[in-house]
């Protein structure tokens, strides 16, 4: 049983909704405690908004304490560098992020910069003053550009970017005698301007490993085309192709940014630890990118950004709270972390006069639609600046940032048009916001298209769509998992032209060969529409395999067929690992197989998939034998749906459901949503059904697939004999109940239909039921006794069929 958790996630953004949102969708999550929060907490099932005045280690460990939370995960920087992390932890508290120690990072722009020096890590020339006069007296001997930082924390606001020397002198004013930024500004750093894109890239850290998140871009200026004042940021978008190279890549996002792994994050992460700061939480590195590609640091943050947050998570489809237990318990390299391949934009609608002064308490109007689709794409509102007016109980504002607007899709230019399709379905007086959000790398691709389009050499085969890169990244990823499927009288390993077994050496004498080939279906729309590929090659492996031993025989390879429209390394990775651990757990190798990129046979983002096993069974044990009358059924309870019938499922959870969608929860278990029911993968009962022939008295096996029941038993029993099926002897899976109710179908619509629970059904000779009930039980079968072979009513060449009772 999976145990239930309380989370309390500090701070009252957009990227704390974010994050809380994301929590929510882990099974092990109770409610998540939001403080102080916002609005948004009465929008959200299981959601607890606290309200705050100060946010300290005493305050919420007593918060922690009245909702029995055990884990906290800070938002803002400024409780970090407080050392809010230290204060729980004595309390007995686990919290997700860097100590105070580790926050210097962030709390101090000058050990920052000096760190980086210390460890070699790419960043711009500088130098940090104290004093007023000698920092004018320098800024006035440069020949160039320069930022001014204030060092410490100023809520993403302390950084000045002047055009000109008045500027510059204007702007070390502001920020060291008229102390616009408060403290923050007590010391200061003067660094060289460096021109190009600006990038925002995070990690999660355990302290010693990391794994990174896609890039993003922030927009900070608050009007369009990047100007006017810094804001805390108008909206962002991920990933960034200008620095997602989709070369392959050990990150999954290209060669620049395995770069920035092995320059910048590894040895941050390193050298903090060798300096006595070990660095757990969020590491977040500001980047500069040159035209050629050269990166150096602007900053380090030491937590998650605002709005980079509201693209990223949604991207990510690894539970978030396993992320943090694996963080937080020094385990984060056993973690295998998946993100989508879409991207995500978000638009942030702020208040009129944001980033100076601006009104409060005005109303939210179409907050009803935070969670939505548009054209299909999942959208959602997360609130920032938002409180409830206790009088009436609307929405209103109440502050600068109010709300961020993400959409997510397969194309970039399709999230953007989402998003702002989502901001103009709500309202509030005096509304701001950017209209070019994502717009510089819409020109960014389009350049790239030219160029591509421009070129005056030959023509390559990848501009044909097809990239041999990525292929050849996906024969490596999968090298490993296929060596692990060896077994014996596997001869060849992958990449040869075809793939050889020596049936001899597999303790074979007089063996016949069985074969059998099968697809997954259109339970491959439900995959691809959830971004869930690890499981469905199970389903492959299974609809094969299942097929072979029918016949008696063991199955000792398995070759795949891959076919995409664009080949996305991660997703056919995770697509044939699920390959590999079916042929695992079912004792066949896993050969050969073939990947094939075809532009315009599938669009972007759809695959299908096919398979082949062969498996061998000696020329005297074949399969069916013997069955007559009296011989027993014994029916194997399956894990679902199993992967036949998807045409209808879909049907029905589209049209009939009432508007449910695959991530609605189930409605017969809550703990699940529709997809995942949908998605387990079918039952694998090869090893069990091995072991029960050799307990001898197995006469014969039949696969429950499409056409259930009905349709798959009398294909293995001799014409003459029939099938007395005991209706009521075995479960009824819930999910099966559901589309019944659904369809309102008949119960012989459904026998013939699905599986209906039973899996795989033996034909046993009534004298070995007992042993092969317990054979099957030992290997974890749900065996049900449902019925027996009888004579037919009708002629002895009558064709068999079933009878139900």
């Amino acid at each position: 049983m999976t145990i239930k958790n309380n989370v309390l996630v500090i701070g009252s953004g957009s990227r704390e909704h974010a994050i809380t949102w994301k929590l929510l969708e882990s099974k092990q999550i109770d409610k998540v405690i939001l403080v102080p929060g916002n609005a948004s907490s009465s929008t959200m099932e299981r959601v607890v908004g606290v309200a705050c005045s100060k946010i300290d280690a005493e305050s919420i460990s007593t918060i922690c304490k009245e909702h029995n939370v055990e884990y906290v995960f800070v938002g803002p920087e400024v409780p970090l560098v407080d050392g809010i992390v230290d204060g729980l932890k004595r309390k007995g508290i686990f919290c997700f992020g860097p100590t105070k120690k580790a926050a210097e990072l962030e709390g101090s722009k000058v050990f920052c910069k000096d760190f980086m020096a210390r460890n070699n890590i790419p960043t711009a020339r500088y130098q940090t003053f104290t004093d007023y006069n000698k920092a004018k007296q320098y800024i006035e001997s440069l020949n160039y550009k320069v930022v001014l930082k204030a060092s410490g924390c100023a809520a993403g606001k302390g950084v000045l970017i002047p055009n000109n020397k008045e500027e510059e002198l204007e702007g070390l004013k502001r920020i060291m005698i008229d102390k616009e930024f408060g403290s923050a500004g007590d010391e200061i750093v003067i660094e060289e301007f460096l021109d190009g894109e600006e990038c925002s890239l995070m990690c999660f850290s355990d302290g010693y490993s990391l794994v990174v998140m896609p890039p993003a871009q922030d927009h900070k200026r608050i009007f369009d085309g990047d100007k006017g004042a810094n804001t805390g940021g108008m909206g962002a978008y991920a990933p960034a192709p200008f620095i997602v190279d989709n070369k392959k890549s050990k990150s999954g996002f290209g060669t620049i940014i395995d770069h920035c792994v092995e320059t910048i994050l590894k040895p941050t992460v390193n050298g903090m630890r060798k300096e006595g700061k070990p660095f757990v939480g969020v590491l977040f590195a500001g980047l500069m990118v040159s035209k050629d590609n050269v990166v150096n640091v602007l900053e380090f943050n030491c937590r998650m950004g605002d709005p980079e947050t509201q693209v990223v998570l949604p991207l990510l489809e690894t539970d978030l709270f396993e992320i943090v237990l694996a963080c937080i318990e020094g385990r984060l390299d056993g973690l295998d972390v998946k993100w989508s391949n879409k991207y995500a934009v978000t638009v942030v609608a702020a208040s009129k006069g944001y980033p100076d002064s601006y009104p409060k308490g005005l109303k939210i109007n179409g907050l009803e639609k935070t969670n939505t689709l548009v054209n299909g794409v999942d959208s959602i509102i997360f609130q920032a600046g938002t409180t409830t007016n206790n009088a009436n109980g609307d929405i209103v504002t109440s502050g600068g940032r109010v709300l961020s607007c993400t959409s997510v899709s397969s194309s970039l230019e399709d999230a953007i048009k989402n998003s702002y399709k989502l901001i103009g379905t709500i309202s509030f007086e005096g509304i701001q916001y950017r209209k070019d959000i994502g717009q510089k790398a819409l020109n960014h691709l389009e350049r790239k298209r030219q160029e591509l389009l421009n070129k005056k050499q030959s023509v390559s085969y990848s501009e044909s769509g097809v990239d041999i890169e990525r292929g050849d990244a996906v024969v490596d990823n999968i090298g490993p998992l296929a060596k692990a499927t060896t077994r014996s009288g596997c001869v060849s390993d992958l990449g040869g032209f075809g793939a050889l077994f020596d049936t001899k050496a597999a303790g074979f004498k007089d063996p016949i060969l069985v074969s059998g080939t099968d697809g997954v279906g259109t339970k491959l729309k439900i995959a691809q529409e959830l971004g869930i590929h690890d499981s469905i090659g199970i389903d492959l492996v299974a609809m094969c395999v299942n097929d072979v031993v029918v016949q008696g025989a063991e199955p000792l390879y398995f070759l795949d067929y891959f076919a995409t429209g664009r080949i996305h390394v991660n997703v056919a990775t995770q697509v044939v690992s699920g390959i590999a651990r079916g042929c695992k757990e079912s004792g066949c190798a896993l050969i050969g197989g073939e990947t094939a990129e075809m532009p315009g046979m599938y669009k972007d983002g759809e695959y299908d998939l096919a398979g082949f096993s062969v498996g061998a069974v000696e020329r005297d044990q074949m399969l069916p034998a013997n069955i007559q009358e009296g011989n027993v059924l014994l029916g194997l309870a399956s894990s679902g749906v199993h992967s036949n019938g998807y045409s209808l499922v879909r049907y029905l959870i589209e049209t009939k459901s009432g508007g449910l969608t695959y991530r609605s929860p189930a409605p017969f278990d809550s703990t699940k949503t529709l997809g995942e029911i949908l998605l387990t993968p079918t039952k694998l009962y090869v090893l069990s059904c091995l072991a029960a022939i050799k307990c001898g008295g197995v006469n014969g096996l039949a696969h429950i697939t499409g056409g259930g029941i009905t349709e798959n038993l009398p294909r293995v029993i001799p014409d003459g004999l029939d099938c007395e099926i005991e209706l009521g002897s075995w479960e009824i899976l819930p999910i099966f109940k559901y589309l019944v109710e659904l369809g309102n179908m008949e119960t012989e619509e459904l026998l013939k239909t699905f599986n209906s629970g039973i899996g795989m059904i033996l034909i046993v000779s009534a004298d070995k039921v007992d042993s092969i009930t317990k054979s099957l039980e030992s290997h974890n079968e749900k065996v049900y006794k449902i019925g027996k072979v009888i004579n037919s009513t009708n002629s002895k060449q009558s064709k068999s069929k079933v009878v139900y009772k």
